[in-house]
């Protein structure tokens, strides 16, 4: 298992972050409680050890919550930490919910939230000698499809995604509504979150099919890798990113309901289904 150290100023060490509890980031931890702003448990960012890895999650209804990988060069100074930040974990939308966690990699990191920044450090654990050598014969060379799903999943967002991504939102609001709708589990930190199916956000909005949403979500992982197949990925940078937003879903929610009350969701449900039949 994978060890994750936080450094501690006062004590002049790093500290080892204990798998079975989790570490939170509260006030007495960044401030010595003396920065009244920042939350106590369970309203605020914290580390957990889950599914055989470390994340970096945040209940913090005040702050966004920086994350960045620790350069020799990177001061240990919010606004620099804010710049250089790998991920932004947005605002939570309500007491009792969380955003999105950010999986931790091996290496150095800061983490900000407010004017304070933490130094962490995951280690890889040791090996414990060479492994086993597999069967001759019994290990295939892996298939081209399966070098470019592993190369995808690796694949670095662009620099410039998130702000395109914002960009894009802002000129096309039916898409920011129906990623929302499609993506509201997740929005709204619930357990095990699945995406909305895209024929149920297409009836919603009145969109041409759910065709309209599988576009959308292509042309983000176009933005955003550059590339297609990260639609795992996908809501995770939304989120990450502030780019989908709990007041985004109540936009698009009163916009269903709307288009319910006005009888555009039957008709648009009607259409579909002719279309589906057809």
């Amino acid at each position: 298992m994978s060890q994750l150290l936080i450094w501690r100023p006062e004590l002049g060490k790093w500290v080892s972050c204990p798998a079975d509890q989790i570490t939170w980031l509260d006030r007495s931890l960044l401030s010595g409680n003396r920065d009244l702003t920042l939350h106590r448990p369970p309203r605020c960012a914290g580390l957990r050890y889950v599914h055989h890895q470390w994340e970096l999650f945040s209940r913090d209804t005040t702050h966004e919550v920086y994350l960045a990988p620790h350069e020799d060069e990177t001061p240990l100074d919010h606004q620099a930490v804010q710049l250089a930040a790998r991920h932004v974990l947005p605002v939570a939308p309500a007491q009792h919910y969380e955003t999105l966690p950010v999986v931790l990699e091996n290496g150095a990191w800061l983490v900000s939230v407010g004017t304070w920044v933490l130094p962490l450090r995951l280690e890889a654990p040791a090996r414990r000698g060479t492994q086993p050598a597999a069967p001759h014969g019994s290990e295939q060379p892996p298939t081209q499809e399966e070098r470019v799903r592993v190369a995808r999943r690796g694949s670095p967002p662009r620099p410039e995604a998130a702000a395109d991504v914002r960009a894009w939102f802002d000129r096309n609001g039916t898409a920011r509504m129906a990623m929302a709708l499609h993506y509201q589990e997740y929005i709204l930190g619930l357990p095990a979150p699945q995406p909305v199916p895209m024929m149920e956000v297409a009836i919603a909005l009145d969109l041409s099919g759910e065709g309209a949403v599988s576009d959308y979500k292509k042309l983000l992982q176009d933005f955003i890798w550059a590339e297609r197949g990260h639609p795992r990925q996908l809501a995770e940078f939304l989120l990450a990113n502030g780019l989908l937003t709990r007041a985004d879903l109540e936009l698009a929610r009163k916009t269903a309901v709307a288009n319910e009350r006005s009888g555009k969701s039957e008709l648009t449900r009607q259409r579909l289904q002719y279309l589906k039949k057809k």
